[in-house]
């Protein structure tokens, strides 16, 4: 009797652990469903805002080119107005330099 009563006690834990397994496999199930309904919605909302994301990328694409457009004229007279202000500066530093060179070449000259 003994024997019989542990065997039905082990078969009664088994169905209860199976039973709890068979549960959780359930609520799992579950949840992915709900995952996969809620990533599904934010997909769909995803979807629905790309063409306007992609209508303001060529609206903003648009403006930056007009913008550039614009300053072109105003960066290319910039730089032009920059070389020449860096060519003077070199023609000044040659005659700087000039004349340095030659106050040391008299120096040198007198030491002689």
């Amino acid at each position: 009797m003994k024997v019989f009563q542990d065997m039905k006690q082990m078969f009664g834990d088994a169905t209860k652990a199976v039973q709890l397994n068979v549960q959780t496999v359930v609520l799992r199930v579950k949840n992915v469903n709900v995952t996969s309904n809620e990533l599904k919605s934010a997909l769909s909302n995803v979807e629905s805002v790309v063409p306007e994301v992609q209508t303001t990328v060529k609206d903003i694409q648009k403006d930056v080119d007009k913008m550039n457009f614009k300053n072109k004229a105003h960066l290319d007279r910039i730089n032009e107005a920059q070389a020449r202000i860096e060519t003077e500066l070199a023609t000044l530093n040659d005659m700087l330099t000039f004349g340095k060179k030659k106050k040391r070449n008299k120096k040198a000259n007198a030491v002689k």
